[in-house]
């Protein structure tokens, strides 16, 4: 009785090991089918593509932003291109391949994109203490919090994103709550302070 006991958990181990296995080779097929034409092999996207590093980006955010796509919240406006090309690359899956992408893709190897900290002054410090209290002090993020990572980010990225906030054309939606908050946040920015502020976020995490 005990080697059967024995025999059968074994063998239920060896089945969760091989669903496991299929489910990372899914993953890994869709992504290279759906994402990795514009985000690259390893995430780290594409500037002529319109496409971010999505390399160290939390499951959680991952998961939420691609849920977004496929429902509208995010990528529906005419003037974010880039939102409905992602829209569009979401089409047809179901919430277990979005779950199995968001998984693989929060396993990729953290891609650096920048090695120096560029000075930007107690001007670009206090521009972002604003961001900080969410983002976290390094730019690092806070999944509590829904807040993503920001440093090791593209910086064209990052300054289309602060101003699809401040037009509405990201976060004007009454179901969006985090993109809510990062509206009212990026409205408190001048557009003279945007490139700043940028430019400090790329240098968080960084030895100065």
């Amino acid at each position: 009785m005990y080697r059967l006991i024995l025999l059968l958990a074994i063998l239920g181990c060896s089945s969760l090991a091989v669903s496991a296995e299929a489910l990372s080779d899914t993953a890994k097929a869709l992504y290279q089918s759906r994402c990795a034409a514009c985000h690259q092999v390893a995430g780290e996207g594409s500037e002529a593509l319109k496409a971010p590093n999505i390399s160290g980006l939390s499951e959680a955010y991952i998961a939420r932003q691609l849920q977004h796509f496929q429902s509208g919240l995010r990528g529906a406006d005419q003037a974010d291109s880039a939102g409905q090309m992602m829209a569009a690359a979401v089409v047809g899956l179901s919430s277990t391949d979005l779950d199995a992408l968001a998984s693989y893709v929060a396993d990729l190897n953290d891609v650096r994109l920048f090695s120096e900290r560029q000075a930007t002054g107690f001007r670009g410090r206090g521009l972002y203490s604003v961001c900080s209290s969410c983002h976290g002090a390094q730019g690092e993020g806070n999944i509590a919090l829904g807040a993503p990572r920001l440093n090791q980010q593209h910086s064209w990225y990052l300054v289309t994103q602060l101003e699809n906030y401040k037009q509405g054309i990201r976060g004007a939606k009454s179901n969006d709550e985090y993109g809510q908050q990062m509206r009212a946040m990026a409205e408190s920015v001048h557009e003279d302070d945007v490139e700043l502020l940028v430019r400090h976020i790329s240098g968080l995490g960084l030895q100065p």
